[in-house]
């Protein structure tokens, strides 16, 4: 349940099970803007099972409207975590507009020659909107990356060769009605 990091202690953690026979190489402590910290781990492990050959070749087709079209017709929709984003976009509202306020209040307090001024990191409800749209744009990045792991880990398993079409990405998203979905 627990895992011992030199200089930092004892760490609490679900995935000990993970980490029995592995030698931890290095290790990075990382703060999320959320207040979460996490940790990550260069370990060195054993040789990874593999993977029973299947003998299927697949291409892949990104697409807008669907995320991926295979080439034996299967499509897999676009994510939707429209819920969080929209969240998210209602908080970065309020923390622009409380961020403005603040700064406002903190040059007043400068003109004025306050005794003691204040600095931006003593306003709570600033630092609470923050979180919120943190909260909330991590909550969306997470499930889109867990929709990707799967999926890609799905097609690892079904498929041996997989080839996927060669898009200039960049070039694409400069269409601003397209880039959000590319």
């Amino acid at each position: 349940r627990y895992l011992k990091i030199p200089k930092l202690g004892y760490v609490k953690t679900s995935k000990t099970g993970v980490l029995q026979n592995t030698k931890i190489k290095r290790y990075t402590v990382l703060l999320e803007p959320t207040g979460k910290y996490y940790l990550s781990l260069q370990a060195e492990i054993s040789e990874p099972e593999k993977y029973s050959l299947t003998g299927k070749r697949v291409g892949i087709d990104v697409g807008v409207a669907d995320l991926a079209i295979l080439s034996n017709g299967l499509k897999y929709p676009s994510f939707d975590s429209s819920y969080f984003e929209k969240k998210a976009k209602i908080w970065q509202k309020k923390y622009s507009r409380r961020r403005h306020l603040v700064k406002l209040l903190v040059l007043q307090n400068k003109n004025k020659r306050v005794l003691c001024p204040r600095s931006l990191e003593s306003f709570a409800n600033w630092q609470k909107a923050q979180k919120s749209k943190a909260k909330y744009q991590a909550k969306a990045a997470n499930q889109r990356r867990d929709y990707l792991h799967k999926l890609t880990t799905h097609l690892v398993k079904q498929y041996d060769v997989i080839a996927i079409e060669d898009l200039k990405t960049k070039n694409l998203q400069k269409n601003h009605h397209l880039a959000k979905s590319i």
